[in-house]
């Protein structure tokens, strides 16, 4: 049931608006931009017939000859008997047309041709119409949104009865519409007043009897009026024709009507300002504020300026001032929409002084635009377009500074003695909100309290503990304040707290605390002493004024302690990153950092160094740009089998840097995550590819040692059998016949025994070299010679042989024969791994002050897990019996002991490089 009677309430809500909306829409259809007949002349009714009042010079009427008293007998040849009759007859008449007037001027008739003329309307209905459809918005929202709220069910009829007053108005056509149109226009009209003061009795609070008292004296003046105009119009009951002069009889019950409006609105006015000065509830007070502002603002110049001089028939005003007139009226319905749904009741002072600013403002414009208007037609003789041209012009120049000048008279009117304050406290605030140094901006509020207010002493206390405020103004002495509970929660509640005189121990001179907070928390202070006249204490308004300063101070303040923090963590970070630059830049350990996405963030010297790729270079891009991606996929691999949060490793990872050099690193990747939680890295290189190689050469070396030792006894026991071997077969070779077929065999034997013995020879010369005799050697011609040694090799075979020799390489000290051996058996090794239709390339060039030799091939290739082993004694990649294992182990042994270096590399299946470092015979002699 409940819900049933709501739809329907609001059924019949949107039915009464829409028949409303759409009477008010025909209305305007048929008015704006209607024009009107003006002939020029007013009739009045005599005894006699109508008699022309008054004719407009150089009117129609006049152009034609009709003169003041003169009696109206006939239009067309029709009978006219009433003024009434001869007013509405000219809206039959199409324009352009010409009406014959009959006249009587004493004795004498006169016939006059008189011209229809149709001039447009010079009321501001098309404003007005907007007024009425700005009350009728409201009055709809209103009983729709809040209809319990109290006065809103009568604000909705007032709405109602505005619209039809100010959108519905006949256009003198005198057809069913018009007649229609016309009858709600004067109900309306004469309702709108009474409802005025029936909304106003309503929100007053008065005691019923006396409210039921006003309701009826506020309607019985419309029933009176609505009752005269059904006696009187000559659609109703045609009273008018029982007057003399019925145009003046119609003419006054407009002005009672109009009076009736002034006087309506008046009387709510004294009616909701006693109602504010006796009530005690701020919510209501604030109601009333916006109701008796909006009835001030809007209501009032429209009375004062237009209803009552027509009401005692004054003059009538131009143009330009009805409009401004009527101006004000769009603030009634803003105000009370904003009164009775409760928005910003406590704005309502900063909303007025803002209206009434920019209101008083475009009065003024209009004002410097009429004078303008005039003066440059009537002092310049300007055309009327030019008139208007230059009032514009000079209005819109004078707008900026007639509003300034408004603002401060308003401004002035508004806060009385108060200005000066205000006025300081806006600038003070901008200030305020400008400052970021908290010491600087504690000695401007002290300062600045002091000298306006005149006060002996003021201070801010920060916040620095649960009970704590301190002074931490720099040369101001230390000030602390310990409130007890009580006055604590107190400052929490209230804004502003009275102190006796010494009721601080620690603030003797303390009489006022100015709660500062911020989203409701008392972050500080502002505690003042007295005046320096004790006869003039903070009043009222100077206690307000520190309260609204505290408000605004409380936020700077706030802001300049949050700034002072942050620079100072800023500093701390600022040192912290210093540091750990620094210890970053000066590890030896290459080390990067990257986020989530894999994009490198960080990059030192000594990474910078090893791999050869300057940090700028690096920084920004992935780490699949910057290395390889077996390295890559390893890191990945690495860090996702590691356990959560513990740092992978990777040892011994072979690395080419970007200079195209092979090192060992030793890589460890720890995660280091993001706030996010997302998975940053930190990445650690150590290159140890100095201590791999020194490891290599010092086990090396002792696997040869041991080899020695274990070669020579070995070489001198097997030594003593295969001679005895080689010697019985030789005899039986010489005693068998060349025939035989023992023959064979024997010579298997011997060439057998001869290999073992070669063998054994190869190991004692790997344990014991014989000494060398060095010498300048041309490293080139060794190469060409070594060549040519080996180009019977490649037949057959299909190999060919490249080489690049650089022509100005130096010299080297070293020992020919040795060093085409070490060549021979590295050409070798290539020509097996090459097979058919194979390429060895062979190329000399100068490094530093070393010479080096490349001996490649892009055959099968060593696998990785191989090629640390390769130079090991009978260590061989090579099929049974096709070789021995030490010709790299022997080659090694002299090239170390010309004192360099050999290097292999390997990709299998696609390149495998050997290369010779020597140095250049200039060293050596600078060495020696």
């Amino acid at each position: 049931m409940k819900w049933g009677g709501r739809w329907a309430r609001i059924g019949g809500i949107l039915v009464l608006a829409v028949a409303l909306a759409g009477l008010g829409a025909l209305s305007f259809a048929r008015r704006i931009g209607t024009l009107e007949p003006d002939l020029g002349v007013e009739w009045t009714q005599s005894s006699s017939g109508p008699v022309a009042l008054a004719v407009t010079p150089d009117g129609p009427a006049w152009n034609a000859g009709v003169r003041p008293g003169d009696v109206l007998r006939r239009i067309d040849g029709a009978e006219v008997d009433s003024a009434l009759d001869a007013g509405s007859l000219p809206w039959n008449t199409p324009a352009g047309s010409t009406l014959v007037l009959d006249l009587a001027r004493g004795p004498e008739t006169v016939t006059a041709e008189l011209p229809s003329r149709w001039l447009q309307r010079p009321e501001p209905y098309g404003y007005l119409a907007l007024v009425g459809i700005a009350f009728f918005v409201s009055g709809l929202f209103i009983s729709l949104r809040w209809p319990n709220v109290r006065g809103g069910f009568m604000y909705a009829w007032l709405a109602a009865a505005l619209f039809v007053h100010l959108v519905c108005s006949h256009t003198g056509r005198a057809d069913g519409l018009d007649w229609t149109i016309y009858w709600m226009d004067r109900i309306a009209g004469a309702m709108a007043p009474a409802l005025l003061m029936h909304f106003g009795l309503v929100l007053s609070r008065r005691a019923v009897p006396a409210r039921r008292l006003g309701i009826a004296v506020a309607y019985a003046p419309a029933a009176a009026i609505l009752f005269t105009d059904l006696w009187l119009a000559p659609g109703g009951l045609g009273g008018i024709y029982r007057f003399a002069s019925p145009v003046r009889v119609a003419e006054l019950v407009e002005r009672v009507a109009t009076l009736y409006l002034g006087a309506a609105v008046l009387a709510t006015i004294v009616l909701l300002t006693r109602s504010y000065s006796r009530s005690s509830s701020t919510l209501h007070r604030s109601q009333l504020r916006w109701l008796l502002w909006g009835l001030i603002g809007g209501l009032v110049p429209f009375v004062s300026f237009y209803a009552l001089p027509f009401s005692i028939g004054a003059s009538t005003l131009p143009p330009w001032a009805t409009f401004l007139s009527v101006l004000p009226l769009l603030i009634v319905p803003a105000a009370f929409t904003a009164a009775l749904a409760r928005y910003r009741l406590y704005d309502l002072s900063s909303l007025v002084r803002r209206g009434l600013t920019e209101v008083n403002a475009v009065f003024f414009a209009f004002a410097v635009y009429a004078v303008a208007r005039e003066g440059a037609s009537g002092l310049l003789g300007m055309s009327d377009s030019g008139a208007r041209y230059t009032g514009t012009f000079v209005a819109i120049l004078a707008y900026t500074p007639l509003r300034k000048l408004v603002q401060a008279g308003v401004d002035r009117v508004f806060y009385r003695r108060r200005y000066s304050y205000r006025a300081t406290l806006l600038d003070w605030a901008r200030e305020l909100s400008a400052e970021t140094d908290l010491q600087a901006l504690l000695r401007r509020v002290s300062r600045r309290v002091s000298e306006t207010l005149e006060l002996k002493a003021a201070r801010v206390l920060i916040r620095t503990g649960a009970s704590r405020f301190e002074s931490i103004e720099a040369g101001a002495g230390m000030q602390r304040l310990e409130p007890g509970r009580e006055l604590l929660a107190r400052l929490e509640r209230e804004s502003v707290v009275s102190l006796e005189a010494g009721e601080l121990a620690e603030l003797p001179w303390a009489r006022w605390l100015f709660a500062m907070k911020v989203k409701g928390r008392v972050t500080a202070l502002l505690v003042t002493a007295d005046r320096y006249a004790p006869d003039e204490p903070l009043s009222t308004e100077d206690r307000a004024l520190l309260g609204t300063l505290s408000a605004h101070a409380a936020t700077a303040i706030e802001a300049a302690r949050l700034v002072h923090e942050v620079r100072q963590r800023a500093d701390e970070i600022g040192q912290l990153q210093a540091r750990q630059e620094k210890i970053l830049e000066s590890s030896a350990v290459g080390l990067l950092l990257t986020d989530a996405a894999g994009k490198i963030l960080a990059w030192n010297r000594a990474l910078e160094e090893m791999y050869q790729l300057r940090r700028e270079a690096a920084i920004g891009r992935t780490l699949g740009e910057i290395f390889p991606i077996q390295l890559v996929k390893r890191v990945e691999r690495e860090a996702a089998t590691a356990p959560p949060g513990d740092q992978a490793r990777i040892y011994r990872f072979n690395l080419v840097n970007r200079a195209g050099q092979r090192l060992v690193v030793n890589l460890a990747v720890t995660p280091a995550p993001e706030e996010d939680g997302r998975g940053a890295q930190v990445i650690t290189f150590d290159d140890v590819s100095e201590r791999v190689k020194l490891e290599e050469q010092v086990l090396r070396q002792e696997r040869l040692a041991s080899l020695g030792l274990v070669a020579a006894g070995v070489a001198h026991e097997v030594n003593t059998p295969l001679t005895g071997i080689s010697s019985y077969t030789q005899m039986l070779l010489e005693d068998l016949p060349a025939g035989d077929v023992r023959r064979a065999t024997l010579e298997k034997i011997e060439a057998q025994t001869r290999r073992a013995s070669n063998i054994v020879n190869s190991l004692l010369n790997l344990a014991r070299p014989e000494r060398t005799e060095f010498a300048e050697v041309s490293i080139n011609d060794t190469v060409r010679e070594v060549l040519q040694l080996f180009a019977p090799q490649t037949r057959g075979r299909n190999i060919s042989v490249r080489t690049s020799l650089d022509a100005a390489i130096p010299a080297i000290r070293g020992n020919r024969g040795k060093i085409q051996q070490v060549l021979l058996n590295l050409l070798m090794n290539a020509r097996d791994a090459c097979g058919q239709d194979g390429e060895i390339s062979v190329s000399t060039r100068r490094r530093g002050d070393r010479v080096r030799v490349e001996v490649s091939d892009n055959g099968i290739g060593i696998a990785a897990e191989d090629l640390p082993r390769i130079f090991d004694p009978f260590f061989t990649t090579k099929g049974l019996g096709k070789g021995t294992g030490l010709g790299l182990s022997i080659s090694y042994g002299i090239v170390q002991e010309h004192g360099g270096d050999l290097h292999a590399e390997s990709a299998p299946g696609e390149l495998t490089r050997f290369s010779v470092e020597l140095p250049a015979a200039s060293v050596e002699r600078a060495l020696a």
